[in-house]
């Protein structure tokens, strides 16, 4: 990691998902990290800006209880969306994968998804 530094690597204050140790960015402004040899993307929540002006807006009792059960319905199917998608992602990695430690990772979060879509399905069940 020092080489890295001399030879004008930026290291950053954010860690990598797999083994914890500091992501670096090179000149092209690619970030990877050098323990694990692997490219690591970096998405920023445009969700984190607060819109202020939305927060003095009143709306009568019935518009705020019908936009909360479309707000809940969006985002349940949000999260079922969100988990398909990374079970799928997971998959294509575990194909490939040979270290261990990583594929028990990648087998320990598969199972946890499962768990929290099964348990989504049920809700979806239990509302018909």
């Amino acid at each position: 990691m020092a080489d890295l530094l001399r030879s004008g690597y930026t290291m950053l204050n954010i860690a990598c998902p797999i083994c914890k140790n500091p992501i670096f960015r090179n000149r092209n402004r690619e970030t990877f990290c050098p323990i694990c040899n692997r490219k690591v993307l970096i998405v920023e929540n445009e969700s984190s800006k607060v819109n202020e002006r939305s927060e003095n807006i009143k709306f009568p009792d019935s518009f705020n209880q019908t936009k909360k059960l479309l707000d809940y319905n969006n985002i349940h199917n949000s999260v079922k969306e969100v988990i398909f998608d990374k079970i799928k992602w997971i998959s294509e990695r575990l194909k490939n994968e040979t270290q261990f430690e990583i594929i028990e990772n990648y087998i320990k979060i598969l199972l946890n998804l499962y768990k929290l879509l099964e348990e989504l399905l049920s809700v979806d069940n239990s509302e018909k």
